[in-house]
């Protein structure tokens, strides 16, 4: 019997003659997904090391067995199954193990509330360039003198204790406060990555999530290998040991970094320079949170970290260099292989910019030879990479949507509606006549067709990244932003001339400085242009939506239909007669998004008046949830920064599913009261504004400038006193207790607005930080029924709560905003001992729930082991 060709035996199974296009094999996915699963399966069921070590020894010895014996389906699968254990291994290795040594030994048990922290000084060798943070007006104890906050990782060495050094392994982060005083240099100045440092400090764990939406920093710490916090007070605590050599990799790379750092600095306007040195160098510390917000909001803030579009660019600008220069092909790969680890050596190296670094490279190597190797292939190879490099990765959001986005882009491009625009039924005949002759085309409609053509297939890429994207998007950022769909569409050309000219600006403006001035000025006023048009899109209504995350479960399923739709084109000659199948694909994702639109609104909710004390650090910010859904937010700020407070707030009141609160009444004119209210207004999530007459006539900044901002976006303002009411429902009453119209204090604190809540037969008390002449005040009017929430005065300090509010409270729960290590402890010898006591320091947020019948619910959101106390009516 003859061999036939391959084309022949298509042509022999498909009597129609037409050919079939068989699906390149990929042999790289098969092994990328088991090493993922491996990777899943230990994160889920932590098994011991030696559980994966002997399944991985088992799969190889099954594999050799069933290879010689031409089992080759049998030998395919333990092979896998090999995959799957080094997976496993790799990541329980990465995650789980640490050494005997390790510094997180040093640190006081878990399970101790009362002791967290331990002063300890360690020598170790500075592994990171330090970052250098001013620290705004919010978080200055000392408003006259300004601080900076300086933050490196250090890799431990030993551990001092008098004269012996005991040895030490492992990671910690640094954060170092000093003054800033201008006729000296700052300690940033001095040190440098590579440095071998004495430092003393308090050693303490990664802080935990204070809120339920909150970033988890321990994680994102302990994914570096992070797994402490060494906080240093008195920059005279650090002392360099020993420098590192100017001839050093560190220095060296450091020296380059600075170098073109300076160039981009000195050929760029101040309000552009944040977002050069991000586009350029991946330095996005100098970004302002309003520039990242406005980013975000028009969907342009993958433009700001450096990925596979800046790594793609700047190889294909290198390789054009190249072409223009004739240089031969062996040439030409090895300049692009160094030139790409070159600018990796430079900036900082994240999984979106190591995957495209890795695929150029891969590519490029191929061309030596002449090979190719499919794209899915090199797409799987990169990650394998990653992966291997760091399994945490494949938890880690950026990575997950870097990878959504180039799936996204190879399943875009092999569609027949990509590749044959002038071929679909959709558009005009003549059109399809002419576009397909160019005979037929004058000069300027065949420019028309090519940029029509661009237009299109930059929104289908664009379309299609978004709706793979959007629900990660979602899910861990509450924002969606329908308006980058045409941003990135219309822009994209144009981003590729911004990226183009800061790479001339860098690399031709260094080696000839004639040409830095004219690349620079270009690059600059391009910037502003860009910044102008993100600012202005930001700005549009409809172009943004801030929103409560879907369900976990919703996002499973909603990408198990993605993948089913897409895989389904594979089988289409199958299917190919049956039109309905094409139309259930179509409908899947629109059917599913609708369910999850609707699934909360008819699952029932029993009313109940909810109070949420969030975890503001030294602030205080209460959400009061009514049954029949009217909402107030009970003060907004905190001693942190602005864009801290708001984002803790913001995520609080999404997940509750509440856009605007009814009214936002702030207690008095102390800026860890209100710091973050301005903010709210601003982007819509109040409908009132309330405060008492005092909060008008002190001398605090901020206050009048919250009024103006009030008056701009069109939110009532009112004077609230003693004796005011506020109904929420036919059920809910809260009263004013405090502060009268007429009262004036020379503080702030005895005029903070006092309300109690009254709901099924329960009583809270909300104080904001009322001491002094305020709280004798309160305490000279009777007393009603106990009071079984009490917001504890100023913070849990010792002149505000007194035994005298004690006795005329008498409260079956205290609840700190805030506080000190101590606060609890010392509060527990002014009240009662049936009094419980919960602080937002120690236990985050904590919500009081109160049911039609009266029962009460206190629930902390980390601290008790049995989740809540429940008291009966």
């Amino acid at each position: 019997m003859k061999n036939e060709s391959p084309k022949q035996t298509d042509q022999r199974s498909n009597p129609g003659g037409q050919i079939l296009h068989l699906p390149q094999r990929s042999p790289a996915l098969s092994v990328l997904i088991c090493f993922a699963l491996g990777i899943l399966l230990d994160a889920w069921l932590n098994l011991q090391t030696a559980v994966w070590i002997l399944s991985a020894g088992t799969a190889l010895i099954c594999w050799l067995l069933t290879y010689r014996a031409h089992w080759r389906r049998v030998a395919t699968l333990m092979l896998l199954v090999g995959v799957v254990s080094l997976g496993a291994l790799r990541y329980h290795e990465y995650w789980y193990c640490r050494s005997p040594d390790h510094v997180t030994r040093l640190l006081p048990s878990a399970t101790n509330q009362q002791v967290t922290k331990r002063i300890v000084r360690l020598t170790g060798k500075i592994s990171s360039k330090p970052e250098v943070r001013e620290l705004s007006e919010d978080e200055l104890l000392n408003p006259d003198q300004p601080q900076r906050r300086i933050q490196f990782t250090l890799a431990c060495r030993n551990l001092l204790i008098k004269e012996s050094e005991i040895p030490v392994a492992g990671k910690v982060r640094v954060f170092i406060t000093e003054n800033r005083i201008p006729s000296k240099p700052g300690l940033s100045r001095k040190l440098a990555a590579g440095d071998l440092i004495d430092i003393c400090g308090e050693l303490k764990r990664c802080a935990k999530p204070d809120n339920p939406e909150d970033y988890d920093f321990s994680i994102y710490y302990r994914k570096q290998k992070i797994d402490a916090i060494l906080s240093v007070k008195i920059p005279a605590a650090v002392r360099q040991i020993q420098k590192t050599t100017d001839y050093s990799w560190n220095r060296l790379r450091a020296s380059v970094h600075d170098w073109f750092k300076t160039l981009i600095v000195e050929h760029t306007s101040e309000s552009s320079q944040p977002v050069a040195l991000a586009l350029l160098l991946g330095e996005r510390t100098e970004l302002s949170p309003k520039v990242r917000l406005e980013f975000s909001q028009s969907g342009l803030i993958h433009f700001l970290a450096i990925s596979g579009l800046h790594i793609g660019f700047f190889s294909v600008f290198v390789w054009s260099i190249c072409h223009i220069l004739n240089l031969p092909r062996t040439v030409t790969v090895t300049l692009l292989i160094l030139a790409i680890l070159f600018y990796l050596s430079i900036i900082e190296i994240r999984p979106p910019i190591l995957r495209a670094a890795s695929f150029c490279v891969l590519v490029t190597l191929g061309l030596v030879n002449w090979r190719t190797i499919t794209t899915l292939n090199l797409v799987c190879l990169s990650a394998l990479i990653i992966l291997l490099i760091n399994p945490t990765d494949l938890f880690d959001v950026g990575t997950q949507l870097s990878f959504l986005a180039v799936a996204s882009i190879l399943w875009t491009v092999n569609q027949d509606f990509y590749k044959n625009l002038y071929q679909q039924t959709w558009i005009p005949l003549r059109w399809r006549l002419k576009a397909n002759d160019p005979l037929l085309q004058t000069p300027l409609q065949r420019i028309g067709f090519q940029y029509f053509r661009l237009l299109y297939s930059l929104f289908l890429v664009t379309f299609f990244i978004w709706i793979a994207t959007a629900p990660l998007v979602l899910y861990h950022f509450h924002l969606l932003a329908p308006v980058g769909l045409i941003v990135n569409t219309l822009l994209f050309p144009f981003l590729f001339l911004i990226l183009l000219l800061g790479y001339l600006l860098m690399f031709v403006g260094s080696l000839l400085p004639f040409t830095a001035g004219i690349f620079g000025y270009c690059f600059d006023q391009s910037l502003q242009l860009l910044l102008w048009i993100v600012e202005w899109t930001s700005s549009l209504p409809w172009s943004h939506f801030e929103l409560p995350a879907s369900a976990l479960w919703w996002i499973l399923v909603y990408y198990a239909l993605l993948l089913l739709s897409i895989l389904s084109v594979f089988w289409k000659h199958q299917w190919g007669s049956l039109i309905s199948v094409n139309k259930l694909r179509l409908l899947l994702l629109p059917v599913w998004i609708l369910t999850g639109l609707l699934v909360p609104l008819v699952i029932p909710q029993e009313p109940s008046l909810r109070c949420t004390f969030i975890a503001v650090n030294h602030g205080v910010s209460i959400l009061i949830e009514a049954p029949g859904g009217e909402t107030i937010l009970y003060d907004a700020g905190s001693m942190s920064p602005v864009e801290q407070t708001y984002s803790k707030i913001k995520n609080t009141l999404l997940s509750r599913g509440i856009r605007r609160v009814d009214f936002l009444l702030i207690s008095h004119a102390d800026r860890d009261h209100f710091n973050s209210a301005a903010e709210l207004i601003t982007n819509g999530y109040v409908r009132e504004l309330a405060f008492p007459h005092s909060f008008l006539t002190r001398s605090q900044r901020g206050t009048i400038e919250l009024c103006d901002t009030a008056l701009e976006f069109h939110v009532p303002v009112q004077l609230i006193g003693k004796g005011d009411h506020f109904r929420l429902g036919a059920e809910t009453n809260i009263e004013v207790l405090h502060p009268e119209y007429g009262d004036r204090y020379q503080d702030d604190n005895p005029s903070s607005l006092t309300l109690r809540i009254n709901y099924g037969g329960r009583q809270i008390l909300l104080t904001g930080d009322l001491e002094g002449a305020g709280l004798n005040k309160l305490l000279s009017e009777p007393s009603t029924d106990s009071v079984d929430v009490l917001l504890s005065p100023h913070h849990g300090s010792r002149t505000a709560n007194t035994h005298d509010l004690s006795e005329w409270a008498n409260p079956a729960y205290v609840i700190v905003s805030g506080g000190q290590q101590q606060t609890i402890p010392d509060l527990k010898k002014t009240f009662s001992k049936s009094t419980q006591i919960y602080s937002t320091r120690q236990h985050g947020a904590i919500v009081c729930e109160v049911d039609q019948a009266g029962h009460l619910m206190v629930k902390p959101f980390r601290g008790d082991a049995h989740g809540f106390e429940k008291t009966e009516p």
